[in-house]
């Protein structure tokens, strides 16, 4: 079994090596979440709305710190592949981003695999309109 591994391992090198950091800087804001919009949702209710929005700020040119209203989501490095924007956390945590509009993308975790994104329970994220002083 252990062959396999590492012989699996060996075929995601290449991959891995198109990996690049990405500009944090398109996801700071203040975000509601809900489910993503769609022909079969009727009524999208956002289970995070911009009264009290999660928050996505940039820590440097290509980290980011998010923090919704249910808690703190810590620190994630940004990266680009494949056209998606992949969330690395330093604890090995990974998330993906998919921009759907200028205003909105879809965040998705791991599947019970853990090894492939889960879009059909993916999130969509949308920026709140700016605050008015």
């Amino acid at each position: 079994m252990l062959p396999l591994l590492g012989l699996a391992a060996l075929f995601a090198l290449p991959a891995l090596a198109d990996v690049e950091p990405a500009d944090a800087a398109p996801f700071v804001g203040r975000y509601q979440i809900a489910f993503p919009d769609g022909e079969d949702v009727i009524v999208n209710v956002p289970q995070v709305s911009c009264d009290n929005p999660a928050i996505i700020e940039a820590v440097d040119e290509d980290t980011i710190h998010v923090r919704t209203p249910g808690g703190d989501m810590g620190n994630w490095d940004v990266k680009a592949f494949d056209g998606r924007f992949p969330w690395w956390r330093e604890d090995g945590a990974t998330l993906v981003t998919d921009w759907v509009r200028d205003d909105a993308f879809l965040l998705a975790g791991k599947d019970a695999s853990g090894i492939r994104s889960d879009w059909a329970r993916a999130k969509q994220w949308t920026r709140c309109p700016a605050l008015t002083e």
